[in-house]
This record gives C-alpha cells, structure tokens and sequence, in this order.
C-alpha cells in the first residue's frame, strides 16, 4: 500500500466514530437502555461499551502488529464480555470518549510509521489467519458504522414501542 493510502486509511480509522457519536449523544438515558425484542438484541448502551472493549483489545493487536510481528493474537468473545462485564451498568457514553481518545492515540502511533515496519506488521488471528497491518485497520475503520446501524435500529424500536403505549392509553 502506497503511503498517501496507508496515511488516509490511519485517518479514516481514527475518525471512523463520528458519525456514531452524533447519534449516541442524541440518544436519552431511556433510549440507550432499550433493548428492542428482537432475538439476542443489545441495548445501544451495549453497544458502546463493547465498542470500548473491542478497541482495547485492538491496542494490543496492532501495537503489536508493529512491535512483534507475527504474534499470535487470542479471540475473544464479546458476548461472554457483555453478560460477565455488566454492560448493562457501565455508561455507555463515557465508554465511546474512551474509544475515541484510544483511536486517536493508535492513529498518532501509526501515522508516523517508517514505511519498512510499517510493511512488516501483521498479526496471526486465531481465525482468520495472517493479518497485515492495513487488513486489520480496515477491518475496524468499518465496526463503528456496523455498530451504528444497531443504534439506528434500536431507536426505530424505541420510537415504535413509545408509539404504540400512546396508543394504547389514548
């Protein structure tokens, strides 16, 4: 990968969260607790705490990448995180100020990257193999706006179940 796409890939991936944060902080106390009824569904809430975890894991694996290349990297399993972290508990909101400040400090780490470490760096995931450097920042440029879209899809919910106990009082 040519540098000027490695360095608009960095920023993409630091800056992958906006379009999250503007919804999230639109989002009243209520709304972020509302778990739709859907099958296996998390609150937005949720969302934003394992967005957290994901990212912290994420400091290891590519700060890793680039200080030991071709580590082995464990999975993890978000929901095992999500029922045995108390997701439910922890706020939400101050977990996304989290993740952004760490996207912000990997940007900073990448950014400046000498181009032969740079191509060096990759991490061996336990189940989809090898992973350079570039894979893995496109990879989690993409998981806030996957996340997003639960957030979208819960407040739909939401709307819909207020809307409906109107109705049923009126």
């Amino acid at each position: 990968m040519e540098r000027n796409e490695y360095v608009a890939l960095v920023s993409a991936f630091e800056h992958a969260y906006d379009k999250l944060i503007l919804k999230a902080n639109a989002l009243s106390p209520e709304e972020l607790r509302f778990v739709p009824a859907v099958k296996d569904a998390w609150s937005s809430n949720d969302h934003l705490v394992h967005l957290l975890d994901a990212d912290c894991n994420l400091v290891m694996r590519l700060r890793g990448a680039v200080a030991e290349p071709g580590k082995a990297i464990p999975a993890w399993d978000p929901e095992a995180w999500k029922m045995k972290n108390n997701y439910f508990q922890t706020d939400g909101l101050f977990c996304l100020d989290l993740a952004v400040a760490l996207r912000k400090f990997i940007a900073e780490s990448l950014k400046n990257l000498d181009d032969e470490v740079r191509e060096k760096a990759w991490i061996l995931h336990p189940e989809r193999g090898e992973l350079r450097l570039e894979a893995v920042l496109k990879i989690y440029a993409g998981h806030p706006d996957f996340h997003l879209k639960y957030l979208e899809r819960n407040g739909e919910a939401f709307a819909q179940s207020k809307a409906g106990a109107k109705g049923r009082q009126g």
